[in-house]
């Protein structure tokens, strides 16, 4: 559903900017303003004549845009569960057998109200020592619970790493019909013509290449943001509750 919205949202940006491109291309066709109208051009104002090209790469850019701005914003939720005090955290806390077990059924009290991956994977490290009661095991299930949420990270950036490719690849596709139409029209000796088919060749790359090099920072910012959100919930879990279980 997620997808669909930010697909729906997408479409409306991109076809409103699809709109005033072609209305900026018409005026200053007629204004005789060929530095603006070569603008809009490359913009993808022409849309009879190769703009859709750039459209369809507005239209995947800011689908990946919104895509990682929501994971984004995930990660910032589940970041809160930190300061939420879900276990005691003072320096001088010893958990007992017999605390642990207590620990337990807070969480899943709190869980009531609301869920974190953090919360989560506190009740599981409760889980797995009452079974065990032993501090390795312990540590490798928290090691492994967390490797699955990554996993279950990484899936949900599926339709973001497609994205991603899809731009440039726009770009090129862009390219290549350019450069076809230019070919096929070079017998005419008609260079106006052929300067514009080309035009549109170099166009269309270079928007594509420029909307790439700006989302992959906003990808390459998620998977850091990632990778430290999973290492502080692995420190966060080690520090407050492991390290201060006392065994029988």
């Amino acid at each position: 559903m997620k997808n669909l919205r930010n697909l729906s949202l997408s479409l409306l940006i991109s076809g409103v900017l699809a709109v005033i491109l072609i209305i900026l291309f018409a005026i200053t066709s007629k204004e005789n303003s060929p530095g603006i109208n070569r603008l809009t051009i490359l913009l993808g104002g022409d849309i009879k004549n190769g703009g859709y090209i750039q459209i369809l790469t507005y239209l995947a850019f800011f689908w990946s845009w919104f895509e990682a701005q929501e994971k984004l914003k995930k990660i910032s939720r589940e970041r809160r569960a930190f300061k939420l005090n879900i276990i005691p955290t003072g320096e001088k806390i010893v958990f007992l057998p017999t605390d642990v077990n207590n620990l337990k059924f807070k969480l899943i009290e709190f869980e009531k109200k609301e869920k974190f991956i953090l919360s989560d994977l506190l009740k599981k490290a409760c889980t797995k020592y009452r079974s065990s009661s032993s501090l390795s095991e312990l540590i490798d299930i928290v090691s492994i619970q967390i490797e699955v949420s990554q996993e279950k990270w990484e899936g949900e950036q599926s339709v973001l790493r497609y994205l991603t490719w899809v731009i440039p690849s726009i770009g090129f596709v862009g390219t290549v019909i350019g450069i076809s139409q230019a070919l096929i029209v070079a017998n005419s000796g008609d260079m106006d013509l052929i300067t514009s088919l080309l035009g549109v060749a170099f166009d269309t790359t270079l928007v594509a290449l420029i909307l790439s090099i700006i989302i992959m920072w906003f990808v390459h910012q998620l998977q850091e943001e990632t990778d430290r959100f999973h290492s502080d919930l692995k420190e966060f879990v080690i520090d407050n509750l492991i390290n201060k279980i006392e065994s029988a």
